[in-house]
């Protein structure tokens, strides 16, 4: 480093890198390193759940194990906070960088010579618990690189970053990731680590402010948890594929997951030093927050899960879709420069009401269209969700460390795993929501106009000229499409009401704060 220790600045939590004055040049390398290193970390992940169908094909897999991918990566990346905070907090953020990105490495290398699926399973729960490092690795080179006045403003680049993967990761050729089966996704995901490993070998942040913060019970405690979130999250990720009610195994993993759940809760309180502060997550606030978030996750998945669906019911993949993709990677870039110069402490609800009814507009929109809508109908609207997107993740993660800095420092590992839970367990839950709506509406169209054809002689003849089967898949194209548009509808009502909560929530609470006000004289 080209700094003395006595101009090295103690960070406000344990586990971060002290922050140094850095030349300019030094400066903007870190930007860029911090922009690759969220970018990155995101979009291994990215290349395989936005070609999900395609990847699983090429490599002979079923839905249902392509679903355990998801299912691998989504538990890992929940749980990874647990172990990579506290690992950088006792260790250092050196040691875990290298540690989780060579493991990510190994694994992935161990999938070139051995395609087979166990394989690829590690490799994406290992992935999980890659990113959690990248991500904060980011945003420390973020605030290396930025003044003291805008420590804000680098949480929100690293964190928008991240919301930009998976629109560059859908432009990347499908023929590129299904080479050889899954080896082209397999190696295209493992070079992208090995660059991260080289960039912070050669260009490391300043050393960590770490303590001795490693209890033997940790390990217990971990283990429960992660024991909580795997089946929890299989059943989310399943259930509308398999269907909710017509699998019993399913139930079998909710109730395991209740039970470890139970004894991790229960473990916890009974802890002198727990790894997760129970009291604080069960107050109000938190359960507002991570309500919230959640609910967010959810009206996110109007893209994801609705307009991909109606463009799989098209018949288009994402080779035909660049362009679409690219107004929603410009909508992100507009959000995050927006959020990253607007963002105040009390700015943040406001950025988050907004995104909310940006979201809530761009559904409505969305519900205009028809069988016959395609990508171009469809540019604006997800711009606005695009920029509804970046511009409410970031400040919901901003608003989550400001309650840790203004309650206990402790609280930190609590509040960054229920974040980071409400985002990965949300998208599932957002997928498994909309997915199963859109069932329900579809059979029910499909129920009610099956019952609207009028049982004449005349009717009779025109279908036996049609046929049985075109009729048929006409009837099916047109209940799917419905479906969809009733999801937008959807969508549309909750990302407008959980504004609107937000709104009368902050005007309470201005007028509570108004009338306790006691006149001077």
């Amino acid at each position: 480093m080209a700094t003395q220790d006595s101009d090295l600045e103690r960070p406000a939590v344990l586990g971060a890198p002290f922050i140094a004055h850095h030349p300019m040049w030094r400066r903007m390398l870190y930007v860029a390193i911090g922009i690759f290193l969220s970018l990155a970390a995101a979009t291994e992940n990215a290349l395989l759940s936005a070609n999900i169908s395609s990847v699983a094909g090429e490599a002979g897999l079923t839905s249902a194990e392509a679903s355990w991918l998801v299912i691998a990566f989504v538990s890992g990346s929940s749980f990874a906070n647990l172990v990579v905070i506290k690992g950088r907090q006792q260790f250092g953020l050196h040691l875990m960088q290298r540690l989780m990105l060579g493991l990510d490495i190994a694994s992935g290398l161990v999938c070139v010579v051995w395609p087979a699926y166990p394989a690829l399973l590690v490799n994406r729960a290992l992935n999980g618990l890659m990113v959690s490092t990248c991500v904060a690795s980011g945003i420390y080179y973020f605030i290396q690189a930025l003044p003291k006045s805008y420590r804000l403003s680098a949480i929100v680049l690293g964190i928008c970053s991240v919301q930009m993967a998976t629109p560059l990761a859908a432009m990347v050729p499908v023929d590129t990731l299904t080479a050889l089966g899954n080896a082209g996704f397999i190696r295209l995901a493992t070079a992208m680590s090995a660059l991260c490993l080289l960039l912070v070998v050669a260009f490391p942040l300043p050393p960590t402010y770490t303590a001795r913060v490693i209890n033997p019970l940790d390990g217990l405690s971990a283990g429960l948890l992660y024991a909580t979130i795997l089946p929890l999250t299989a059943v989310l990720a399943l259930g509308r594929t398999l269907w909710w009610t017509d699998t019993p195994w399913l139930g079998a993993l909710l109730v395991m997951a209740t039970l470890f759940g139970a004894a991790a809760i229960a473990m916890e309180l009974c802890r002198t030093t727990p790894l997760l502060q129970v009291e604080w997550l069960s107050s109000w606030v938190v359960i507002q927050f991570v309500a919230v978030a959640v609910m967010e996750r959810i009206v996110l998945g109007e893209q994801s899960t609705g307009v991909s669906g109606l463009f799989s019911q098209a018949g288009l993949i994402n080779d035909q879709l660049h362009t679409f993709y690219g107004f929603v990677l410009a909508g992100m870039v507009c959000g995050a420069i927006a959020v990253a110069f607007l963002i105040t402490p009390k700015t943040i609800p406001v950025l988050c009401i907004a995104a909310l009814f940006l979201i809530g507009v761009a559904a409505w929109i969305d519900t205009g269209s028809n069988e016959l809508s395609r990508p171009r109908e469809f540019w604006f609207s997800q711009m606005l969700l695009g920029l509804g997107t970046t511009m409410f993740v970031a400040p919901a993660l901003v608003y989550g460390i400001s309650l840790v800095l203004k309650s206990d420092p402790s609280h930190f590992i609590s509040t960054i795993l229920v974040f980071s839970a409400a985002q990965s367990l949300g998208s599932v839950i957002g997928s498994a929501v909309l997915g199963s709506l859109h069932y329900y509406y579809q059979q029910y169209t499909l129920l009610s106009l099956s019952q609207q054809l009028p049982a004449t002689a005349d009717t009779a003849a025109r279908l036996r000229a049609l046929g049985r089967s075109a009729l048929s898949s006409m009837l099916q194209t047109q209940s799917n499409t419905l479906g969809y548009l009733n999801v937008f509808g959807f969508v549309r009502d909750l990302a407008i009401a959980v504004a609107l909560f937000m709104l009368g929530r902050i005007l309470w609470r201005a007028w509570r704060e108004t009338g306790q006000e006691k006149p001077t004289r």
